[in-house]
């Protein structure tokens, strides 16, 4: 299975890197092919221009979005890694989605309304946060991050969101507890859901 990780945390030593080395491990241990996309690390520029709108609605891509775009074509299955800024994607994760899942490539609207063009294709969101679990359940932000995340970028392209994994109270957990939340999510991925991958 062709396994496509994109990263959004701009710090190296972060348990959302963690999460990227112990899975990128995994998915090589099980003979899966993995593909890393660090949008730190790339300089992804996050900001859509007006000139580049109208070059995408003449029928072109620029460059460097069409390498993200070939990435995920390649890929079967998504892991996408990022903290919760904001209560929202960070912004360079926020652009790059707005630059690479574009009309023609990742949905196109018709008669109608909108259609899915990554149809067949999987995806998992991990994604930590400082807050403790009771203060985002009491919030709605669980829920306003399905309503706005999965079904509202993924399954509206047609992608089918396998699971969306929460690490809360990141920044006070010891390393003992992280490596127990790393624990879990590597026997989420790897166990409960091996008939699924």
């Amino acid at each position: 299975m062709n396994q496509l990780i994109i990263i959004a945390h701009p710090k190296k030593d972060s348990f959302s890197q963690i999460i990227k080395n112990e899975l990128e491990k995994h998915f090589i241990e099980r003979d899966d092919q993995v593909k890393i996309r660090d949008l730190y690390e790339l300089k992804i520029d996050p900001v859509l221009t007006e000139g580049e709108l109208k070059f995408n609605k003449e029928g072109n891509i620029c460059p460097d979005i069409l390498v993200e775009q070939n990435y995920i074509s390649w890929s079967d299955q998504l892991t996408i890694i990022y903290p919760l800024w904001w209560n929202a994607f960070p912004a360079i994760l926020k652009g790059y989605i707005d630059r690479v899942f574009i009309n023609g490539f990742a949905f196109k609207i018709n008669g109608h309304g909108p259609e899915g063009l990554l149809k067949g294709k999987k995806v998992r969101l991990i994604t930590t946060a400082g807050m403790t679990e009771e203060s985002l359940k009491k919030s709605n932000i669980y829920e306003g991050l399905k309503i706005t995340q999965d079904h509202g970028v993924f399954e509206f392209c047609g992608m089918e969101v396998l699971e969306h994994l929460y690490v809360t109270e990141i920044t006070s957990l010891s390393e003992e507890e992280k490596q127990k939340e790393m624990d879990k999510i590597i026997s989420r991925i790897f166990v409960k859901n091996r008939v699924r991958t």
